[in-house]
């Protein structure tokens, strides 16, 4: 008998790479896995197809757009309700200003259409807006912060695999997230790591979440 299975495909067709002039990439990718478990067979099939465009334009301003189409279809021997065939679709355009080559600020739009063709036949519209920024310093310190509002349109059971893989652990309605990320430099042997993340949903108190890493270097 079989124990697993993971095959992955992945093929980029570029124009213009890395140029940033109008620079423009397509992007075929395939995954299968399948594992034995206690339980029975479970099965994941992702595919997508992805279009990214990148220009720089008026010495400062980048744009970016990410259209994408795709499916993502699990299969579970013994559990119906783990069976779903979900096929979305994504468009992404982002603007960025660059203040010199360490810094940026990006302002960005993400709108996702899922729908199940499988089972209760659940259904996603989801509209994203953020904020996002960078400042990297190697000798000093690295700092990444991002902030998101969801607002999930969602038809269906949420309290299922199938929503929870849709909605991507968030809920239907309206959703706020927010992280930080910080890098220091302490020493030539020594990296100091901060890690927040925050959300806030309509029926839930907020949820505050933090690491904290040292690193040595021996």
């Amino acid at each position: 008998n079989q124990l697993a299975l993971n095959n992955s495909v992945r093929n980029v067709l570029f124009f213009n790479r890395g140029k940033q002039l109008y620079t423009t990439s397509y992007t075929y990718l395939t995954n299968t896995s399948r594992n034995l478990l206690s339980i029975g067979f479970q099965e994941n099939i992702l595919s997508s197809h992805q279009l990214n465009f990148n220009h720089k334009f008026a010495t400062n301003w980048l744009a970016n757009t990410l259209v994408s189409l795709g499916t993502d279809e699990s299969i579970s021997e013994n559990f119906t309700n783990r069976n779903f065939n979900i096929e979305e679709e994504r468009f992404q355009p982002k603007l960025s200003y660059l203040f010199n080559e360490n810094a940026q600020f990006d302002v960005f739009y993400q709108y996702t259409s899922k729908a199940n063709t499988l089972g209760s036949l659940e259904s996603l519209a989801q509209n994203n807006y953020g904020l996002s920024f960078t400042y990297n310093n190697a000798q000093k310190i690295a700092l990444t912060g991002e902030f998101n509002f969801f607002k999930n349109e969602f038809e269906g059971n949420a309290n299922t695999p199938v929503a929870y893989q849709m909605l991507e652990g968030l809920q239907p309605g309206k959703n706020f997230t927010w992280s930080l990320l910080a890098q220091k430099k302490l020493t030539k042997f020594l990296d100091l790591n901060l890690n927040y993340f925050g959300r806030k949903t309509e029926t839930s108190r907020t949820i505050h979440t933090g690491t904290i890493q040292l690193k040595a270097y021996f």
